[in-house]
Parts: structure tokens; C-alpha cells; sequence
């Protein structure tokens, strides 16, 4: 008889348990999905801010080291750009009509957002999240900035330009319960070092 009352009073207790480990595996689940859009996001936003500062050094010789300066340049900069004049034969090579006096380069100017987000790179960006240069420099699902720097180190007795940009996963991540998940909140998304000269994101491009 004990035994049936101490069954009976276990089914309550074991619905309440699968409840709650449903719910957290749910939980978890819910997570994970929403933690790997956010990443995803801002991997596709370095990739486009990192195609910013290419723009820019290419056009001022030098790494942006602020957003403002950075966004000001894409809204109304200019790069140059080097534009073959003439009549390539089919035959040849652009280099071989160069030599041969059939065509000729001049150096034009072309805006910088027209430039940078051209066709061919705007193919390959991830068409689940929409280009807004108004808010580049901010993590999305927040106010908050990317950190940005940049600079010179020396290697190999030459100076070279470096930049980073970066975010910590707890912006990243910030409106979801990420604590006891399997994130680093201080580790950081980033794109470029200020140690080395790389243009390489961390997230193993």
C-alpha cells in the first residue's frame, strides 16, 4: 500500500521535472538558434567594414582610426581608380596593347560607396542581413559601437598599416541570457589586428 502512495505521489514530481528539463532544453535550443543569427550578422558587418578601410587606405593611404571619419569618407570620399583608354584587340592581353601604344591608362576618381559596395562585391554578401551604412558602426541589436583602431607596427624593418575592429560576445550577445553558455563574453568577434598585418576575421575565414 506504501509502495502504491509513494508511486502515486512520484507521477506530480516526475511531470514537474520533465517540464523543466523540456523547458530547458528548449531554452538552450532557443539560444543557440538566436546566438548564431546575431554572430552571423556581425561577421557579415566586419566583413563590410573591413571593405570600408580597404577603400579608405587605398584612397588616403592610411586605415580610418574612428567610425566618424571612417563613415564620412564612405558617404562622400573618392577613390582612384586606374581606367584603360582605347580599343583592346581580342588577341591580346591589356598589358601587351599598353606596350604597344593602343590604349593608354588615366587615373579617374570614383565615389567611395559606389566603389567599395560595387556589383561583384555585393554578390557575395550574405543577403539575409541588409546593408544600412547609416548603422555600419554599430553592433546590431544595439546602440552600441564597434571598438575600432588602427595604426603602424614595424615588420621587417618597414612600417605597415594595421586596423581592428572588434566586439565582445556580451554585446553581441546582450539581450539574451548567454551567461553559463558555451561563450566567452570577453573573448572578441574581430576583424584585422593591431599585431600583425592581417586582414583576416577570427571566425576562421
Amino acid at each position: 500500500m506504501k509502495a502504491k502512495h509513494i508511486a502515486l505521489l512520484l507521477i506530480p514530481i516526475n511531470i514537474i521535472l520533465f517540464y523543466f528539463v523540456y523547458n530547458s532544453v528548449n531554452d538552450y535550443m532557443d539560444f543557440e538558434a538566436s546566438a548564431k543569427i546575431r554572430i552571423s550578422e556581425n561577421i557579415q558587418k566586419l566583413k563590410d567594414l573591413r571593405q570600408v578601410q580597404i577603400g579608405h587606405k587605398k584612397a588616403k593611404g592610411y586605415y580610418a582610426r574612428d567610425f566618424n571619419s571612417l563613415i564620412r569618407f564612405l558617404e562622400s570620399g573618392q577613390i582612384p581608380t586606374i581606367k584603360a583608354i582605347g580599343e583592346i584587340p581580342d588577341e591580346m592581353t591589356e598589358e601587351e596593347a599598353l606596350k604597344l601604344g593602343l590604349i593608354s591608362r588615366d587615373t579617374i576618381y570614383v565615389n567611395a560607396k559606389d566603389h567599395i559596395f560595387d556589383e561583384v562585391y555585393l554578390r557575395s554578401r550574405n543577403k539575409s542581413f541588409r546593408l544600412e551604412i547609416e548603422k555600419l558602426h554599430q553592433i546590431p541589436q544595439s546602440e552600441i559601437e564597434y571598438n575600432i583602431n588602427a595604426g603602424t607596427i614595424e615588420k621587417g624593418k618597414v612600417l605597415v598599416q594595421v586596423f581592428e575592429i572588434s566586439a565582445t560576445y556580451e554585446n553581441i550577445l546582450k539581450g539574451l541570457n548567454a551567461k553559463n553558455k558555451n561563450y566567452d563574453l570577453n573573448s572578441l568577434l574581430k576583424v584585422g589586428s593591431m599585431y600583425e598585418a592581417s586582414l583576416n576575421g577570427n571566425w576562421g575565414e
